[in-house]
């Protein structure tokens, strides 16, 4: 073989082996979707059956990738977790493992993957859990709107939890912002895609708790409605809820006041009641000692009771 042969070769074996290693680490960039389970600690849960009362937190944590510092604001924040039995959180694009540290719940999942290996980071979607998983999943949106939501993979997270043997879905999400036609737009695509993954996902026996940071509200009366019914911020919510026949816990605790954009929507089984007992929107305790908030959207929970009828 000639030295020009042998050379040709060489480059040859050094173009695939670069194509490999390229089509390697892109493949390993994809990830997927993290879940962590700690069975000791779920199997020292009390084993409980009939009614079920809990907390859920959802939770706008504002971890961008390059802007914001998480290593004293998750320190900060990872403890306070621990006063609810559900927590979803949107926005953790990076550092999510430093947000966990400090939290007791069993169950983790992270919505790390990527919808192609060139977008810049993940959902930023996550969900903490005090009950025994039956199952973890998620979507990408179709539409992903303006440049502004584009370099991440908004989509919905799922967890299926056992709650004293009652199924429980609970959804979190992050809806596309801006107002712009393209964010207009993908705010209704968007929500098709929630409706027709709940659909897919739980059957009339679960019950379902949807929630996050919609970039939506609700509206406000049948005069609102009708100034708004070409506002996807405003008729695209109400698409989600009349499809999906979700009620919203602040409207059932407060009445249909709240213009809030980071809701807490449910739906319960067939079989099963599910009612909001107490809601509540931010808490001092999510401050810094000098009244910075450590995010900047506020934090809101609700006590929920599940039964069977």
């Amino acid at each position: 073989m000639t030295w020009c042969n042998t050379h040709r070769l060489c480059w040859i074996a050094a173009v695939l082996a670069v194509i490999l290693l390229t089509a390697g680490g892109l493949w390993l960039r994809m990830g997927a979707i993290e879940v962590s389970v700690d069975e000791t600690a779920l199997q020292a849960l009390p084993a409980t059956v009939g009614a079920a009362e809990f907390t859920i937190l959802t939770y706008n944590v504002q971890a961008r990738p390059w802007f914001d510092e998480t290593e004293e604001k998750f320190g900060r924040m990872s403890p306070l977790m621990n006063r609810f039995d559900i927590c979803a959180f949107q926005e953790c694009f990076k550092d999510h493992h430093r947000l966990w540290e400090g939290t007791a719940h069993p169950v983790k999942i992270y919505h790390a993957a990527l919808k192609h290996p060139f977008e810049i980071t993940n959902s930023g979607l996550s969900i903490l859990g005090k009950f025994p998983l039956v199952k973890a999943d998620g979507i990408h949106f179709r539409d992903e709107g303006d440049f502004q939501n584009r370099p991440a993979c908004k989509g919905v997270l799922l967890a299926r939890f056992d709650v004293h043997g009652m199924p429980l879905d609970v959804y979190t999400t992050h809806i596309a912002a801006g107002k712009n036609a393209a964010s207009r737009r993908a705010k209704y695509a968007q929500g098709d895609d929630i409706i027709r993954y709940v659909r897919e996902q739980s059957p009339p026996d679960h019950s379902v708790i949807l929630l996050g940071d919609f970039n939506m509200r609700p509206s406000r009366g049948p005069e609102d409605k009708e100034q708004n019914k070409d506002n996807p911020k405003v008729a695209g919510f109400d698409r989600i809820t009349s499809s999906l026949e979700l009620r919203d816990a602040s409207d059932e605790i407060n009445g249909p006041t709240g213009t809030e954009i980071d809701r807490i929507l449910f739906r319960p089984g067939t079989g099963y009641a599910l009612r909001p007992l107490r809601w509540q929107q931010d808490d001092p305790a999510f401050y810094t000692p000098s009244s910075k908030p450590l995010s900047d959207h506020e934090p809101v929970f609700v006590t929920f009771q599940l039964s069977k009828l």
